[in-house]
């Protein structure tokens, strides 16, 4: 721990040293390197956020209060074109080392290493920015332009340059608002009758109140509102420039007069011009090209098929059914206009995944009507995927995985999806440490989906999920096979799944048959696994309770399962004798019977997504996920429980029964395009009952690992504040926390600093479960394990590259000095990930 700080401080120094005599390197003679803006707002340094978007010219880049991204750049030699060559003129002895001389060739390749060097220091780093004062007075004019816009009409600006003789600059801006204007009284002058009728019977709240500051957002969002009011009812013409607001100060300076004004529809024809009021129209014919190619779109169409006065046209044979496309059209013939119809028409044909190209167009007819007209250009009905990856864990140290799919759209002419994937890989497991190859296990598996853009139900839910809430129906088959890894699982699994979205923030899903069979081949292996386990049985045989030769195999070792049952025997009367370890027993015993244990499970889930992200580049957002599931509850009434055992079986399997709840929270800052602060806090629980003693082993919560608690492997912590060395721990309850905040560093490489908190435990209260597992309440909050490091993560646009480093900080499970005990290199653990944890 001591030696660690030392090498901190003497890092730090070393970095001061270095960023003292270098961060001006490229700062010309009479010039000065900005390294800071300042505004005073009346009298008050900061305080308007928002105005610091409005300064032209930013000091350079900052990471951690160290301007890396401009050091790094001033390592380049800006001359390194001639530079080697006339170092080398000065120094020809440097030609020759260990009485070697150097070829011409390996003179040049020198040259073109040293120049690749510097240029790639000039091309990643960042330029010094030098003090432009002409950038300075237009960030003057910039920070009056938003004031004014803010509604202080009489914001005075001033600024002052201060430089320094160490070729550095400060910029400080002085800005006092003064008196702003208020909206006193607003009033309307709207010349189309239609356009009249149309606002006054509109439902959403103005942006323009009266005692308002006259702010020309609020201007700006009305005229939205108003142009998106009257092209959502008819007016498709309508155009935003026809909204003219008028400011009137005459009665008060301060207190000002609004009036709207709508003009008439401006039509500009050959050489005259003039203005008709504007009307609504209604959209006549809808016409729909399932096959438009832009190369083919002289060749002539030969089929048309009418549904729902909707024409479907087609150069050859349609290849989609016009009732069951129809779904995704909004836009109907004799309906009028509206603009949100065809954004809704747009985003469901896209969401078909059917047709990569989707333009629509309206012309006026003689009526003056409209013909809609919808172009669709198909994806290629068949897609094959190949893909390729690398895996790293600490049970499985690498892995090698491939995997094939078939796509195949439009499958039932109804812009169906139906996909065929089959993937397999190959381990190094360490499972399987007993075999002498490197790929010593396997894992094979295939699923076939296929995709329903509807709900395919036998009752209508129109009422209650409409067609733009993009409603899909999935059924999904799907197996997968290990070998040498852990109990070589099988699994099978079918699924129906029912989906929507009522709005663009908000996802819903409904698992109504969620069915999972599984299935443990190598059961025998479980105490060469659970070697933890294995050990304890030997260790208790040893001193208290000895094995009986029954228990013992030919070689004398122990064989765990007999042994367990002379143990539990109550005729033997070691409850009594040995408390202790018989309970640890007990314990083996049941953790093996819900490991091994082969389980059916047919669960019914609700998944709930709430997203406000407004795009890709919004790093201010927060989401929220919800699953809950509840499994067995139909199959057990059903099923009766077989003799005298307890549980009930479907075809001689156990059937699992539980209720599962997940609740997860996210919250993303954003301090600038490059900076963001990010949350996460996870919770939950699962709760057997009924025909399950315990939750199926794969449906249990783990911690730890490189999306998690990351100053842990996974499952090597928990439950609670126990340190049993098991190699796979889980538990019925689960809290988990984290704190990120990502940073660039310099061009494709960010970087991160993180705090990780949580834990898992038992709450079933089961009379064998140590007391340090469960969870009691408040108390148990104590048993929260705290990781904290840091990040470094590579951005190659599609993905993101990570490596994590996790240090323990709070350990719960030690006795004394739980607080960074362990905070060192040799004890942390390093995570290599793809994309961001959360």
């Amino acid at each position: 721990m001591k030696n660690n700080i030392l090498i901190s401080i003497v890092f730090l120094i070393a970095s001061l040293a270095f960023v003292s005599c270098n961060s001006v390197k490229y700062v010309p003679e009479g010039k000065h390197l900005l390294t800071k803006n300042k505004l005073f707002v009346d009298g008050k340094q900061g305080g308007v956020k928002e105005a610091n978007e409005y300064i032209i010219q930013r000091p350079n880049q900052s990471v951690l209060l160290l301007k890396f991204p401009l050091y790094f750049y001033n390592l380049g030699n800006k001359g390194y074109d001639t530079a080697f060559v006339q170092y080398l003129d000065r120094h020809p002895k440097t030609l020759k080392f260990l009485d070697k001389t150097f070829s011409r060739k390996q003179v040049s390749s020198m040259n073109n290493t040293y120049k690749g060097l510097n240029k790639w220091f000039l091309e990643k780093g960042e330029a010094p920015v030098i003090l432009d004062s002409e950038k300075t007075t237009a960030t003057a004019k910039n920070l009056k332009s938003y004031f004014i816009n803010q509604g202080y009409y009489k914001v005075k600006i001033d600024y002052k340059e201060i430089l320094y003789p160490n070729k550095k600059a400060e910029v400080e801006y002085y800005i006092e608002k003064n008196t702003p204007y208020r909206i006193d009284s607003i009033s309307k002058d709207i010349s189309s009758k239609e356009l009249d009728l149309i606002y006054q019977k509109r439902k959403f709240p103005t942006s323009i109140k009266k005692g308002e500051l006259l702010k020309l957002s609020y201007f700006e969002d009305e005229r939205d509102k108003i142009t998106r009011l009257f092209r959502n009812n008819g007016v498709y013409y309508f155009d935003p420039n026809s909204i003219r607001f008028s400011i009137d100060t005459t009665r008060n300076e301060f207190d000002v007069n609004v009036k709207l004004q709508i003009a008439n529809r401006y039509i500009s024809k050959a050489d005259s011009v003039y203005f008709v009021p504007y009307k609504k129209q209604t959209v006549s014919k809808v016409k729909v090209y399932t096959d438009y190619y832009f190369n083919d779109r002289q060749k002539p169409y030969k089929d048309t098929l009418v549904y729902n006065k909707m024409e479907f046209i087609n150069h050859e044979k349609s290849k989609y059914n016009p009732k069951l496309l129809s779904n995704a059209i909004f836009i109907q013939p004799d309906s009028l206009y509206r603009d949100i119809d065809r954004e809704n028409t747009r985003t469901q044909i896209r969401n078909l995944q059917n047709f990569k190209l989707v333009e629509i167009r309206y012309r006026e007819l003689k009526d003056s009507t409209l013909e809609a007209s919808i172009y669709l250009t198909p994806y290629e009905k068949f897609r094959l995927g190949i893909n390729t990856e690398l895996t790293h864990s600490n049970v499985r140290p690498f892995g090698v995985s491939a995997g094939v799919s078939l796509l195949n759209r439009n499958i039932f002419k109804g812009a169906e999806i139906l996909k065929l994937s089959v993937q397999g890989s190959f381990l190094n497991s360490q499972d399987a440490a007993e075999f002498n190859t490197f790929f010593n296990a396997w894992e094979a598996g295939g699923d076939i989906s296929l995709k329903i853009p509807r709900f395919l139900l036998p009752f209508k839910t129109n009422k209650w999920v409409s067609k733009d809430m993009s409603p899909k129906t999935q059924f999904l088959l799907a197996t997968n096979f290990q070998k040498n890894i852990g109990l070589d699982k099988q699994n099978f699994t079918g699924s129906l799944t029912y989906s929507w979205a009522p709005n663009r923030k908000n996802k819903h899903s409904i698992e109504l048959l969620n069915l999972q069979y599984i299935r443990n081949l190598n059961v025998s292996s479980y105490f060469n696994i659970y070697r933890t386990d294995r050990n304890t049985l030997i260790n208790i045989s040893d001193t208290d309770i000895p094995a009986p030769e029954n228990a013992k195999d030919e070689n004398g070792n122990l064989i765990p399962l007999t042994y367990i049952d002379y143990v539990l025997d109550p005729s033997n009367g070691f409850a009594t004798q040995f408390p202790s370890d018989y309970k640890s027993v007990q314990n083996i015993k049941r953790r093996y019977d819900i490991i091994t244990e082969d389980y059916l499970i047919p669960a019914i889930v609700y998944n709930y997504n709430y997203n406000n992200s407004k795009g890709i580049k919004d790093n201010s957002f927060s989401a929220i996920r919800v699953r809950a599931a509840t499994a067995g509850n139909l199959a057990s009434i059903f099923v009766k429980s077989e003799g005298g055992d307890s549980s009930k079986k479907l075809l001689g399997i156990p059937i699992a029964q539980y209720a599962k709840l997940d609740l997860e929270y996210r919250k993303f800052w954003g301090f600038g395009p490059k900076k963001t602060l990010a949350y996460r806090f996870f919770t939950g629980i699962a709760l057997p009952y009924g025909n399950s003693k315990g939750v199926p082993f794969n449906k249990a919560y783990y911690i730890g690992g490189p999306n998690d608690l990351r100053a842990w492997k996974v499952y090597s912590l928990g439950p609670g504040s126990t340190r049993n060395g098991l190699e796979y721990n889980v538990g019925n309850f689960k809290i988990l926390s984290s704190l990120e905040y990502r940073f660039n560093v310099l061009g494709s490489f960010n970087g991160a600093f993180f705090i990780d908190a949580g834990n898992i435990w038992d709450i079933t209260n089961n009379s064998i479960t140590p007391d340090d597992e469960k969870f009691n309440g408040f108390d148990s909050l104590r048993d929260i394990a705290i990781g904290s490091g840091f990040g470094m993560r590579y951005d190659v646009n599609f993905l993101v590259i990570r490596l994590d480093f996790g240090f323990k900080t709070y350990e719960p499970y030690l006795e004394t000095n739980r607080w960074f005990t362990n905070y060192n290199f040799k004890k942390s653990v390093i995570n290599i990930g793809i994309n961001y944890p959360f």
